[in-house]
């Protein structure tokens, strides 16, 4: 018997978990780490750290021995080199975390952006289970999304597609991560919910996201008015996409989805202005069943088909000769 670790790294927290085979982690642990404020060093270190401290809690479990690493992170990546290409809100800019990774604890590493991996959480586990296509949103720090069409990760040429979080809603807008204005990110990530809030108090206050959908949720009416703001932006960005991509389902997953009512009840209000009439009927928007843990159960599966892919693999070389003629 062997495990494998999953991980799940924010903008400020790292998740991990350690899975042998289903959506239920042995070990669950959360490090804090304001990665955004991280040098690439720092953060690679934190990530090491959280690792080692997911195997020293397992090797008390009794069941084996690490048997690979699966990693999300915000951001474009080359899944088949482990290469984050560019992370808006991390240090990290063509680093090759696969290779890192694999020298530092000698088992495989696989990479992958963190709403794709939790696109695939929640269709083998979630609000998704068995759908060819769908769309998954990660609304935290930041804002991305994957996309599963035909039953498969769709990466693009370029390992782009599916960034919703970066598509232009107004280009005279607020300054983004990625350089640009206006995008979606910066009207309904965390931090710029947590902003429209206090610019409505006309004050600093201390508090999170979580805070704040409480507090919409209590019928406090500047912070009922963020979320429906946030809501008919989303909405307007997602009919769009749901035009092009005609998904199923859309899953939205990440800390900001946890507010619940408050931010779903307005979305689907707001969604049949924007899209057709069809896709207003047919498309379902859905909370992630996984909640935010989503990514680290997705990290999970990535590693877990890259290992019974190797299995597969060294199988039908033990049955050909080296011309590849069965034996």
């Amino acid at each position: 018997m062997a495990y494998v670790i999953g991980l799940d790294v924010g903008g400020s927290t790292i998740k991990g978990g350690v899975f042998t085979g289903t959506s239920q982690s042995l070990v669950d642990i959360r490090v804090k780490t304001y990665s955004m404020q991280n040098t690439r060093a720092e953060i690679l270190a934190n990530m090491s750290a959280t690792i080692r401290q997911l195997m020293q809690h397992a090797s008390g479990l009794g069941i084996g021995d690490l048997s690979g690493i699966g990693i999300g992170v915000p951001g474009f990546v080359n899944a088949g080199e482990g290469v984050v290409i560019h992370a808006s809100n991390l240090e990290l800019h063509d680093v090759n975390l696969k290779l890192w990774f694999e020298k530092e604890f000698s088992v495989p590493c696989v990479v992958q952006g963190d709403a794709r991996v939790g696109a695939l959480a929640e269709r083998e586990f979630g609000a998704a289970r068995g759908s060819d296509s769908l769309l998954y949103i990660v609304i935290g720090t930041g804002v991305g999304s994957g996309m599963i069409l035909d039953g498969q990760v769709y990466e693009g040429d370029h390992f782009v597609a599916g960034e919703i979080g970066h598509t232009i809603l107004n280009p005279d807008g607020d300054l983004c991560a990625c350089g640009k204005h206006g995008c979606l990110e910066t009207f309904v990530s965390g931090p710029r919910l947590i902003a429209a809030y206090q610019r409505r108090l006309l004050r600093d206050e201390d508090v999170t996201a979580k805070t704040l959908s409480e507090r919409a949720a209590a019928g406090e009416p500047d912070a009922i008015a963020v979320f429906r703001e946030a809501a008919q932006t989303l909405a307007l960005a997602l009919a769009n996409y749901c035009t092009i991509l005609d998904p199923a389902i859309v899953v939205i997953g990440g800390g900001v989805s946890l507010a619940g009512p408050v931010l779903f009840e307005p979305l689907r209000e707001f969604f049949p202005e924007y899209a057709s009439p069809l896709a207003s009927k047919s498309i379902k928007i859905v909370p992630a069943e996984l909640g935010d843990r989503s990514g680290v159960v997705g990290a999970s599966l990535l590693v877990k088909e890259c290992l019974d892919c190797e299995a597969a693999t060294a199988s039908l070389k033990g049955v050909t000769n080296g011309s590849g003629t069965l034996v």
